[in-house]
């Protein structure tokens, strides 16, 4: 599902990165976004970076065990978009279109984008890619983060089988950003079409 949300997002970039961006099937129930300049001014920064590390969820623990505890009170694995709280990545920042004065080229800084992945919602940075970011800071005091850990799934191998360990951080959320719009202001860069950047740079020069 993911891969083809990729596909769509890559595309749609490609033919419509004007000073304006349209919507995709996958973002139909957010309607289109404003332009790069409004984006740029809704921003605290904004930057190109590399994701270092992507697609690393952020749930209420608490939740989930409501949710995975069936009736009879066994185990059900039960539907995560009730206790996922969001996303995180980090990213190094390769070039800096806007600064808030507390980023520098070389840093790496945490990504957050709120829910589960779904076809209305924002695309999920992924490792490796290349991605322009209009950042807004994270809520930090917001109760949604109350209980909020970062769930990592290790793979190890046991008597030649794999054998799964599940470690949760606590997740902090101060000196987080995230996308505005909702989480919906990026842009995938694809290493072919690092024209993107200067697009969107365009953009936000010429204003509305």
């Amino acid at each position: 599902m993911r891969d083809n949300w990729r596909e769509k997002t890559t595309l749609l970039a490609a033919v419509l990165l004007l000073p304006f961006v349209a919507v995709s099937e996958a973002r139909a129930q957010h309607g289109t976004l404003p332009g790069w300049k409004f984006l740029a001014d809704e921003s605290s920064a904004v930057v190109v970076a590399d994701v270092v590390e992507g697609d690393l969820p952020v749930i209420d623990p608490e939740k989930k065990t409501k949710v995975d505890t069936g009736p009879d009170g066994k185990l059900s694995f039960g539907d995560p978009a009730l206790y996922t709280v969001g996303t995180l990545a980090r990213v190094r920042i390769t070039e800096i279109i806007k600064n808030d004065g507390k980023m520098r080229q070389g840093d790496i800084v945490r990504v957050f984008i709120y829910g589960y992945c779904a076809f209305d919602m924002p695309c999920l940075p992924l490792e490796k890619e290349k991605c322009a970011f209009f950042l807004g800071p994270l809520d930090a005091k917001s109760e949604v983060f109350a209980h909020a850990v970062t769930q990592r799934i290790e793979r190890i191998e046991q008597n030649g089988h794999p054998h799964y360990i599940e470690h949760r951080d606590k997740f902090d959320p101060k000196g987080c950003f995230t996308p505005v719009e909702e989480g919906y202001a990026q842009v995938v860069v694809p290493p072919d079409k690092l024209y993107f950047i200067d697009k969107i740079k365009q953009g936000i020069a010429k204003g509305p």
